[in-house]
């Protein structure tokens, strides 16, 4: 719990520093900061285990506009982020995403899909094939992670508040029955756009 406090304070101090910078002109800030906090877990699509001993993240990033107007925009996002999964390992991640975002009114429903790095240690310890046994291998693995999200929000002006349900892989896993192991990751976050 104290981490969701330390993250929830985070992406607090962070918002409230970049919206007084903005009112002082916003000079450099050409793209919107996208912050959100989030409960992650390892399964196949479906909304239980978010909140019974979440696994908290952070992550922030930005958004390119391929095509943009007062209903609708097409876009690409670029984000960096971090979580823990208590047990299992800590995942640091760079990704990027394509998506559509239709609004109603100041209300909005989005889409995403796109691909990323995961850099992962394991807070187990594990083992590699060594001729007719096993040694010990490296905590850190290196994986690719494929993503699929929707998300609803509402802007407020130049603020956007905004809930995201996120699924992505982590591949190659190394279970010979499938080739990915599933995440799914819930939202809460804000955008400040550029001014």
């Amino acid at each position: 719990m104290q981490r969701f406090h330390f993250l929830l304070f985070l992406l607090l101090l962070c918002g409230t520093r970049l919206k007084l910078a903005a009112q002082d002109g916003g000079k450099g800030m050409k793209m919107p900061l996208t912050i959100s906090v989030f409960s992650e877990s390892v399964s196949l699509p479906n909304f239980s285990g978010f909140f019974k001993n979440p696994n908290w993240g952070v992550r922030i990033g930005t958004e390119f506009y391929y095509r943009q107007s007062s209903g609708r925009q097409t876009l690409q996002t670029l984000q960096l982020g971090y979580y823990h999964h208590d047990g299992l390992h800590q995942g640091i991640f760079a990704s990027t995403e394509f998506g559509y975002r239709k609004f109603v009114g100041n209300f909005f429903a989005d889409a995403t899909i796109g691909a990323g790095y995961l850099h992962l240690v394991s807070d187990l310890r594990r083992y590699e094939p060594n001729g007719n046994g096993f040694r010990p291998g490296s905590q850190r693995m290196h994986k690719v992670m494929p993503t699929l999200g929707v998300g609803l929000g509402y802007r407020f002006g130049d603020v956007t508040v905004f809930s995201r349900y996120e699924m992505f892989g982590e591949m190659p896993f190394n279970n010979g029955s499938s080739p990915v192991l599933p995440h799914k990751a819930l939202h809460l976050g804000t955008r400040l756009h550029p001014f």
